[in-house]
């Protein structure tokens, strides 16, 4: 009996403690305006728990930062008291009425919450409507988005504006865009983020508007990506009374749009910016079977390095062309092939491409340098150059074409004899019934008259000694492009480049010698664009250097090895121009070998 009696009054006890148990939860703003961090605090009174509250049915409608937890003990009057808090840091996924539904503690369950999360944009945006709350619960962020077309063709550009209003010094990185599906989209930044301000509402608003190119990669109903900014702003106060303190303080990073206060209180700010649904059209039947280019203007032009060159049989002359587009970017460009010449041979070099915003728009170049080696004289074509590509503000094909051109080349100095005959041949020069030249050049009468008499090499030689040039070529460049090969030339070229260049030079490795030769001036000029030899020399201003050059030149794109290559007088040059330009380093240094590392 005394045993019963004693669980009974151990049970009431127990009874009675769990009855005393409350779970309640609060928060410590509503209104709150919408992108903005509130706390919602779950305090768990008169009881012990190792356990923790289910915040899962938050995720639905909220952001979850962070959680802390703290238990408070009191003994008054011999009485102890305890309770456990959690401060649990929120920010609404959207605006108007949302509940922060009813949690559980194990059998315990707090009281849902009803919040009004007010609509910044409307608030911010709009100077027609009256402040929706005023004073600290005003919005003081917003952020919206907008296209300039929503109707495109897939791969066309679209411009993404994105605008944060801000009304109370906000701080962050730069917005992030959230891709379900990385095939879908290609995103670049069009230039610097532009700063406005305004008043709206009695209120200074700034507004930061930032512009982005997106390009749609497949057809059909698209939606853009969505787009979140993560920032703060700061309020004074002491960090002891900061309720964010010990949630937010690690969850941001430096500032790019003003500068944090180390003894101010970090609010966090979340804004986003919802999808916007696109038509994307398919490539058109019209484009055929061209390249799919959509673009708002191209363009093909060119010029010759020297811009006024003296064609000489047997001297390489260099033509870059330039493939601009406006509208796409660099990897949307195709290829720029060339038509045969006559007497003529062409070594195109590796493109070289670069996408820049001129004006707000995506412009893409492609420049491609041609080298040309003749191999007769006389007059003679270069074909045109055309470019297939559509429209996207009329809808319909075009074409941008570099017009042919004509070329006059003088004869090899010792070979007017095979020059006048070639020009005959091509009936460049009139000729009198009796078949002899026209009295108007009594020189090159001459020349032809003699040429009768000496053996004119056959045609079919001719095309042996192509024939294995070409085939010279393809074996050499599989052995530069060899991995192995690749990787000793570069570790070389790095650790000494006098040294390495003397070596090709007195080997004869002409194609070795012009990457080194491209390598070292782009590193030692890095303000200027070394794509080609005829850059590397212009970029070093030595006359010397280049002629040097152009004799390289005229080995590297010759069937065989002239015997006026003097590599030694090659090096010489060279180690001058290098000397010159470390010494050029040094002098203008600012701080010259004060501190050593």
């Amino acid at each position: 009996m005394k045993k019963f009696v004693l669980a009974l009054i151990v049970s009431l006890i127990f009874s009675f403690s769990a009855g005393a148990q409350t779970f309640e939860a609060t928060v410590n703003r509503n209104p709150v305006p919408q992108g903005e961090a509130f706390i919602l605090s779950l305090v768990l009174k008169d009881g012990q728990t190792n356990m923790t509250p289910d915040i899962s049915p938050l995720n639905k409608d909220f952001k979850v930062y962070s959680v802390s937890n703290a238990t408070n003990i009191q003994i008054i009057n011999g009485k102890r008291s305890e309770s456990k808090q959690w401060d649990i840091g929120l920010i609404a996924n959207k605006s108007g009425e949302v509940e922060i539904p009813a949690l559980t503690l194990g059998n315990l369950s707090s009281a849902p919450i009803k919040m009004n999360v007010l609509d910044a944009n409307q608030a911010l945006q709009s100077s027609s409507s009256a402040p929706a709350a005023s004073g600290a619960d005003a919005p003081k962020f917003a952020m919206k988005a907008k296209v300039d077309n929503k109707v495109s063709y897939v791969q066309q550009q679209i411009t993404y504006t994105l605008s944060i209003f801000d009304a109370g010094g906000l701080q962050g990185l730069e917005p992030q865009f959230i891709q379900e599906n990385q095939d879908d989209w290609i995103i670049r930044g069009i230039g610097e983020p532009q700063v406005k301000t305004k008043v709206v509402n009695g209120r200074s608003i700034r507004e930061i508007v930032l512009q982005y190119a997106l390009f749609p990669q497949k057809s059909g109903v698209l939606k853009t990506p969505a787009v979140r900014f993560e920032g703060f702003y700061l309020t004074k106060g002491k960090r002891g009374h900061d309720p964010f303190a010990g949630l937010f303080d690690d969850a941001f990073g430096s500032s790019a749009f003003g500068f944090a206060d180390m003894f101010a209180t970090r609010n966090p700010i979340v804004l986003n910016a919802e999808p916007i649904a696109l038509n994307v059209k398919p490539i058109p039947a019209a484009n055929g079977n061209n390249w799919w280019l959509p673009a708002e203007n191209v363009e093909l032009y060119a010029e010759w390095d020297p811009a006024r060159p003296v064609f000489k049989e047997g001297e390489a002359v260099t033509r870059n062309i330039y493939l601009k587009a406006q509208g796409v970017i660099e990897n949307q460009l195709p290829n720029i092939t060339f038509g045969e010449s006559p007497k003529l041979k062409q070594y195109p070099e590796k493109p070289a491409t670069e996408t820049v915003v001129d004006n707000g728009h995506i412009v893409s170049v492609k420049k491609i340098a041609n080298v040309y080696i003749p191999n007769g004289s006389g007059e003679v074509k270069i074909p045109a150059v055309e470019i297939p590509w559509f429209n996207v503000l009329t809808g319909k094909p075009e074409k941008a074409v570099l017009p042919a051109e004509k070329i006059v080349i003088s004869p090899m100095a010792g070979n007017t004899e095979n020059a006048a005959v070639s020009r005959r041949d091509d009936n460049l020069l009139p000729a009198q019934d009796n078949g002899q030249i026209s009295s108007v050049d009594p020189v090159q009468t001459s020349a032809a008259q003699s040429a009768a008499t000496q053996d004119f090499p056959g045609s079919i030689k001719i095309y042996l000694y192509i024939a294995a040039a070409f085939v010279l070529g393809i074996l050499l460049t599989y052995l530069m492009l060899r991995p192995g090969l690749a990787k000793e030339q570069e570790k070389e070229k790095i650790k000494n480049y006098p040294a390495y260049i003397a070596k090709a030079a007195r080997k004869k490795d002409f194609r070795i010698l012009r990457d080194a030769l491209t390598d070292w001036a782009a590193r030692a000029y890095p303000d200027k664009r070394i794509l080609n030899l005829k850059d590397a020399a212009q970029a070093t201003g030595d006359k010397d250097f280049e002629k040097e050059i152009q004799s390289l030149m005229n080995n590297l794109y010759a069937e065989k090895n002239n015997a006026d290559w003097n590599p030694e007088s090659f090096i010489k040059t060279f180690e001058k121009v290098y000397k010159k330009h470390n010494n050029h380093i040094k002098k203008d240094a600012v701080l010259p070998d004060l501190y050593h590392m």
